[in-house]
């Protein structure tokens, strides 16, 4: 049973949308080194070339991945208090990069150059800009919150820098004499709260921003 219905869901029409859907589970299943126009063909049930007919190249199938990714973001919420709305809605970019770890960096090396990018970025200066800043502090706060949401989000799920090991047997084999501020937290790197971590950061670039209102 599981087999016929594995054949019908194959012989569904092609769209855009379905080439893009079907991409992305490709990548978070097998990687993004894997994807191929052959390989996404074979996993749809139909030959490279008709993928062509919904995606010129490769180039904006990668493009159209990243669409998709953003159309899962969630915005700000409407009213209600403006720190706790963005908290909100960048707690929703780290959990997108979870989900989809295989197909996340594409939206660090990939300019979202759709509409859904562009509303995107609209929306969060709109909530911004009712919160009080002006148009200038909302672009660099924008733009910090995200920088470091993102740069956050990566380092989660690639490992983060100048852990060594992230456990105690790293740590022990340093020489504390020679790096004795790593040393002191022996037990601790490799048992940060992550949500908390990330928490932490946010809460310093929004009471920065709230001193500029």
């Amino acid at each position: 049973m599981g087999g016929l219905l594995l054949v019908e869901a194959k012989r569904r029409p092609l769209s855009r949308r379905r080439v893009l859907e079907a991409a992305v589970r490709f990548v978070d299943r097998e990687g993004l080194g894997a994807l191929s126009m052959r390989k996404l063909g074979a996993d749809l049930g139909v030959e490279a070339m008709s993928l062509y007919n919904h995606v010129p190249n490769k180039d904006a199938l990668l493009d159209g991945m990243v669409e998709v990714l953003l159309g899962e973001l969630e915005v700000p919420s409407e009213g209600g208090d403006w720190e706790e709305r963005v908290r909100e809605a960048y707690r929703g970019f780290r959990r997108l990069a979870r989900e989809h770890p295989n197909v996340f960096p594409l939206l660090v090396v990939r300019p979202a150059n759709t509409m859904d990018g562009v509303w995107l970025v609209e929306e969060f200066l709109k909530t911004l800009r009712e919160a009080g800043f002006d148009a200038v502090t909302a672009l660099y706060a924008f733009r910090t919150l995200s920088g470091y949401a993102m740069g956050y989000a990566m380092a989660e799920i690639r490992g983060f820098a100048m852990e060594p090991g992230g456990d105690r047997a790293g740590v022990r084999a340093l020489p504390a004499d020679e790096f004795p501020r790593i040393s002191e937290l022996e037990g601790r790197l490799g048992e940060v709260d992550r949500d908390a971590e990330f928490e932490f950061g946010l809460g310093l670039i929004l009471g920065g921003l709230r001193e500029k209102l």
